[in-house]
């Protein structure tokens, strides 16, 4: 069918169409009409084009023609010429009605959808994007297929470029999987040999993802190229709904394989900070992480070079690097308090620390730095950063961009050194008085950090902030109502839906964004991923945050814990009972500083030179002097900073992409060398002694690399971790591996990761407990789960591959265990046992 109204209004049936009428038709009906003539099954339907605001007899002519097409509802979809550009696909910029009866309903649908093409976001998007481009703007109403099944197929794989086909698939109609609403099924099939991914829906059989693929692959003999197809099962008959051009397919990169050559000396996997490879530029970090320990190891008069961070075949390895830079020899165990007492008094960098260790000691020095933090690096460092966050980087010249290119990499490795030093009292000083209690009263490290848990509001700073969002939200019904809808177009409409609203929450990007997720560079912030805060806003109408009641229960077993100490110490000596108070009021002011300085001299510092790398990428790649301007990052600093006069780098970033992907396809083993036996202290001054201590001791409680490393089996439904945040929890698993990841949460999830950085806390108020692969009780990710009051389990080694999403299991965070339980509905904020988690 195709009929003319006034003002050149053509309204035209999609069997009448091919690829050729695009531009007057739009890509997705065009599209659509060359699959109906290329005998693929297609709802029939028609495009409706032009200006619809024109007359009212134009919507009476469209009620009137989609009248003539099957019974039931319609959809009513958007059809743009500029659709499906190489680099801007226009996903989820326009909006589509779903489920439209009747004649008023028609014509309210057809008019939003034009009106949705006019939105000010989707003019910004094709100007940055699509360089202006719109081209004919149709509405296409075609009859809504009541799908029994529904999902997406890609003939090529869209993450890795993969020759196989990709299906994912919902119950239902696809909308939920469009919108990411739904946490869908997964295949990947290769010929007739289908892979599951994952199926926690459970929509498809291995005949229907076999069927949906061969089709897929049909479609793009059809086009020529590789396509992603929209489809739905509608009883046993295939429908195709959508065929487009797959955009932004990822570059193929030809692995290029590394020398691997480990250094002298014993060196350990970090995966406690860094759980995967890192990008050349991140180097940085190793360097700063390094030169930072050794010097606040000098400034402290500690009886150790430092410690030492490397990449070895391109993963990060650490080391505790003995005075002088070699191991000792190793001397029989009678010997070596003999040996220990001559160095005291001969070996002069020992003689050196001694004589530091007790200037520190008597001056009270690292209680002084703390004092010194709050009172004034903080405030500094807090200045530095701001200064940098304004300045606005397009405007900068070349000149002027590498000047704050290098002035973020000094507040970079500056902030290394001041937090390395600040460890020295903000791990060592709940470390003392853990030994101490540990010693006195028998207690384990997790009771001890009890009486500290709570004080860390850095921690949950983000998560209180959102809560505030969140309530501002549900005072506001069309926020409300918007953030429960489909999750694809919250964001893009929240300007339009509550000015005041959009920003509040913009502000709540620029104060906790502006931080990197980890310890990479490469990696986006948290400000680059406003839809991730945005959908833990939505959650937490679900879910709900009091944070001053969990302050106040927190406050509440704090006080408890101490008071049940201090009856435990009230026989002992005056002088022990006098430490236990010295060490209690230390540990309370340095235990906060953990995480507090994280955020101003490690998280921001490393956005910040993101977003200058990211700026002077974007200028290389548009010179023809980098592929892309992400590849930046395949450079180190300096590399970088060089280039930005006009220096060609493309062969360096190339070849660095290719020993990356190497490296991703050959993690290497968890040690190299021999592992020292344990430092005999016998023989040394007891100052040392209790320092050495403090040393090992902390490099258990943080990275726990014995128990991180080693792997397990669910073969009697259980995994064993350490217990890091008391309480239990039962609810539903979400694996997140990194970053990219964090849209998949949903209120009251269980957290299963490799491990956290501190600024993941911005998810901790709405996850129900955590479980991690890596990290000890002093870890960043036990102290915010502890902050937050959810069971937390900790150094399981490998729960990130032995569960999976969906999966309902058990938290127990006070013995350690993961307890796997069969398959059973259950609310989406799990079950609180014990009324530790919400």
């Amino acid at each position: 069918m195709s009929t003319r109204a006034r003002n050149e209004i053509l309204i035209v049936g999609l069997d009448r169409l091919g690829t050729e009428d695009a531009r007057r038709v739009g890509t997705k009906a065009a599209n659509l009409g060359e699959l109906m003539r290329g005998g693929f099954e297609v709802p029939p339907g028609v495009v409706v084009v032009g200006d619809l605001d024109a007359d009212e007899a134009v919507v009476a002519e469209v009620v009137r023609v989609a009248d003539g097409l099957d019974d039931g509802p319609l959809a009513v979809r958007s059809s743009i010429a500029a659709e499906d550009l190489p680099g801007a696909s226009f996903a989820g910029q326009y909006e589509s009605v779903l489920g439209v009866e009747g004649p008023v309903a028609l014509a309210a649908a057809v008019r939003h959808v034009r009106e949705s093409v006019r939105a000010d976001r989707v003019q910004r998007y094709q100007d940055e994007l699509a360089g202006g481009a719109m081209g004919a703007v149709g509405v296409l109403v075609q009859r809504q297929v009541a799908a029994d099944a529904a999902g997406v197929a890609f003939t090529v794989n869209p993450v890795t470029g993969a020759d196989e086909v990709v299906v994912s698939s919902v119950r239902g109609l696809g909308e939920a999987l469009v919108s990411g609403e739904a946490d869908p099924d997964e295949w990947a099939v290769r010929g007739d040999d289908v892979r599951c991914v994952r199926s926690p829906e459970d929509s498809l059989t291995d005949d229907q993802v076999r069927e949906v693929a061969a089709a897929a692959r049909r479609v793009a003999d059809h086009f020529g190229f590789p396509v992603d197809v929209e489809w739905a099962f509608e009883g046993e008959r295939l429908w195709l709904l959508q065929a487009r051009a797959i955009t932004a397919l990822p570059t193929v990169v030809e692995p290029i394989p590394l020398e691997v050559e480990a250094p002298a000396g014993f060196w350990e996997r970090d995966a406690s900070h860094f759980p995967a490879p890192i990008a050349p530029m991140s180097r940085i970090v190793l360097e700063s992480f390094t030169r930072g320990m050794r010097d606040a190891c000098a400034w402290g008069g500690l009886p150790i070079e430092g410690v030492a961070w490397r990449e070895i075949g391109g993963w990060t390895y650490m080391r505790v690097v003995p005075l002088g830079g070699k191991e000792p020899p190793r001397l029989p165990t009678l010997l070596a308090p003999v040996a220990n007492t001559a160095a005291a008094r001969l070996h002069p960098l020992l003689r050196q620390r001694i004589a530091r260790l007790d200037e520190v000691e008597r001056s009270d020095a690292l209680g002084r730095l703390v004092e010194r933090w709050w009172d004034e690096d903080r405030a500094a460092y807090v200045g530095r950063v701001r200064r940098l966050q304004g300045v606005a980087l397009p405007t900068l010249s070349d000149a002027e961009l590498r000047d704050h290119f290098h002035a973020a990499a000094r507040l970079c490795e500056d902030g290394s050194v001041l937090h390395h030093q600040l460890h020295l009292a903000d791990v060592a000083f709940p470390i003392r008085l853990a030994l101490l209690c540990r010693e006195q009263l028998g207690w384990p490290e997790q009771e001890v950090l009890a009486m500290l848990a709570g004080l860390s509001e850095t921690s949950t700073e983000p998560g209180r902030a959102l809560a505030e969002l969140a309530d501002t939200a549900a005072a506001r019904p069309t926020v409300r109502d918007l953030l429960e809808g489909p999750r694809s177009d919250a964001l893009a409409r929240l300007e339009e839906v509550d000015p005041a609203f959009a920003a509040a929450f913009h502000a709540y990007l620029r104060e906790f964004g502006c931080r990197a997720l980890r310890y990479d560079v490469a990696e986006p912030t948290l400000a680059e991923c406003p839809e991730v805060a945005l959908g833990l806003v939505r959650d937490q109408l679900i879910r709900g945050y009091d944070a001053d009641e969990r302050a106040e229960a927190q406050r509440r077993h704090r006080d408890e814990v101490v008071a049940r100490a201090r009856a435990g110490l009230a026989d002992r000596s005056a002088e022990l009972r006098e430490r236990f108070e010295w060490l209690l009021e230390r540990a309370e002011k340095a235990y906060p500083v953990r995480e507090d300085n994280e955020f101003y001299l490690i998280s921001a510092p490393l956005a910040l030179l993101r977003y200058a790398a990211l700026e002077v990428g974007r200028r290389l790649a548009e010179r023809g002097e980098l592929d892309r301007p992400e590849q930046i990052f395949f450079l180190e600093v300096a590399e970088a900073a060089g280039a930005l006069p006009g220096v060609d780098v493309r062969e360096l970033a190339r070849r660095r992409e290719g020993e990356a992907a190497w490296v991703h396809a050959n993690p290497g083993p968890i040690s190299y060398g021999t592992e020292p036996p344990p430092p005999v202290l016998a023989g040394l001054p007891r100052i040392v002694q209790e320092h050495m201590q403090t040393v090992i001791t902390a490099m258990d409680l943080v990275f726990e690399a014995g128990l991180s490393g080693r792997a397990q089996d669910t073969v009697d439904g259980r995994l064993e971790g350490i217990a890091a945040s008391p309480g239990t929890y039962t609810g539903r698993v979400r694996v997140i591996l990194d970053e990219s990841g964090f849209t998949k949460i949903r209120a009251g999830d269980v957290l299963v990761c490799p491990i956290t950085s501190p600024v993941w806390s911005v998810l901790f108020a709405n996850v129900g407990a955590l479980v991690t692969d890596t990290g000890g009780v002093l870890s960043h990710a036990a102290i915010i789960a502890r902050e937050y009051r959810i069971p937390a389990v900790v150094a399981t080694g490998n729960a990130t591959g032995l569960l999976e999403d969906g999966q309902l299991v058990t938290v127990d965070g006070s013995t350690g265990v993961v307890r796997l339980a069969e398959p059973s509905p259950s609310p989406p904020d799990g079950d609180v046992s014990d009324g530790h988690a919400r």
